[in-house]
């Protein structure tokens, strides 16, 4: 028996981490279902049901930890995906449009859930990030400092917390629909459900692992984390931060708003749109596109056309490809957020200061009592280095 047992009707291997993709959304849904029924939406409550989730409730800690290593595999299942795409120049396929559209414009909802995950179980990181998602809008240039009042003044963990259970997850369900459901329905969502589930259980492996090597401290006071843990393991918070970089090396100069939020969001659209304004063929494949090219092509070109017609060369030579690109964006994220010591807030405040988390602290929307909350340099640098800057 080989894999190709296993592999959906109709469905090419080339696909398999976009149904990886599918399968840690789906995983991301129930692990947050469960979540839902013991978390407490309050600043008084908040984070005491998170404690009490991973250190009552049975499988409570599994549960949350495999809610919050999902998009990190999922980040990687979707790269790989995305590259494979571009290498097969889907975007030049008419009859892909739609799917090329929505599979861009599912990343950004999947980072918002992701910037609303990490304010909503109010520990002293959430705390850290509802203060500088006001920052980063802050930036935009003449309705900035309105955007920033706003988000300042309107923070209840509340609405974040009905953006992160209830509007990006219908986003992301309307765009998942378009993107692949439409299709899926016609031969059967369980079975595919089924047989890619039994493909992507090395990864399901891994996810368990990492679950389970690697927790969210949360038993505090009695057990608190050393103050820098958290450096050179990979988080969800890193593609957050990764556009806060900027706040951090520029100083507050103009390039800041146009690295930092404009030319995101414009090579997002972009890339989204590209299928509308490069013109393919019509109703012409990848394979039909590459027999033209094969007759077009001399020397060295021609060389590679064969090979890439080789069966197994085309296949080494496209995996060889997609990691190394793979590793390079993995690794520019790794450059950019190792010194992150994300699990290691808690004990600085705590030991450090005194002050319990899960409590508003003293300036909570009252930036005058610490003014080095305006100050986007800072807060960075308190985040990367905070044995050095508090």
């Amino acid at each position: 028996m080989t894999l190709d047992n296993f592999k959906p009707e109709n469905i090419n291997w080339r696909h398999y981490f976009g149904g990886l993709s599918f399968i840690m959304l789906i995983l991301q849904l129930f692990t947050g279902l469960f979540l839902i029924f013991f978390y407490e939406p309050t600043l008084s409550d908040a984070y005491r049901t998170v404690q009490g989730i991973s250190n009552q409730i049975y499988a409570g800690a599994l549960i949350r930890n495999l809610h919050r290593w999902v998009p990190t595999l999922l980040f990687i299942a979707v790269l790989v995906h995305t590259i494979r795409c571009f290498l097969r120049k889907d975007f030049m396929s008419q009859q892909k449009r739609v799917l090329w559209l929505t599979g861009f414009l599912l990343l950004l909802p999947i980072l918002l859930l992701i910037a609303t995950g990490l304010v909503i179980p109010w520990e002293w990181k959430g705390y850290w990030f509802m203060e500088m998602i006001p920052n980063y809008f802050g930036a935009v240039p003449v309705i900035g400092p309105q955007l920033k009042t706003f988000f300042l003044d309107t923070y209840t963990v509340p609405r974040y917390y009905v953006l992160h259970i209830l509007v990006f997850p219908i986003i992301i369900f309307v765009l998942v629909d378009y993107h692949m459901l439409v299709k899926l329905r016609k031969r059967g969502i369980f079975h595919y459900l089924l047989k890619h589930l039994v493909a992507t259980l090395p990864f399901l492996a891994l996810l368990f692992y990492l679950a389970t090597a690697i927790q969210i401290p949360s038993a505090d006071p009695q057990e608190l984390p050393m103050p820098l843990d958290g450096r050179n393991i990979i988080a969800p918070e890193w593609y957050f931060l990764t556009v806060l970089l900027p706040f951090m090396y520029l100083k507050d100069t103009v390039w800041i708003p146009i690295i930092s939020i404009f030319a995101p969001l414009i090579v997002l659209f972009a890339v989204a749109f590209m299928p509308y304004y490069l013109k393919g063929d019509e109703n012409v494949g990848a394979e039909s596109r590459d027999d033209k090219s094969h007759h077009r092509a001399t020397g060295i070109a021609l060389v590679c056309h064969k090979l890439m017609r080789n069966n197994i060369a085309r296949k080494i030579i496209t995996g060889v490809v997609v990691t190394v690109i793979t590793g390079m964006v993995v690794g520019l994220l790794y450059i950019g957020n190792h010194y992150s010591p994300t699990l290691g807030c808690n004990s600085c405040h705590n030991v450090s200061r005194g002050i319990r988390l899960g409590i508003p602290p003293e300036a909570f929307k009252d930036r005058s009592k610490i003014p080095h909350l305006n100050d986007n340099e800072w807060m960075m640098m308190h985040w990367y280095y905070p044995d050095e800057v508090w």
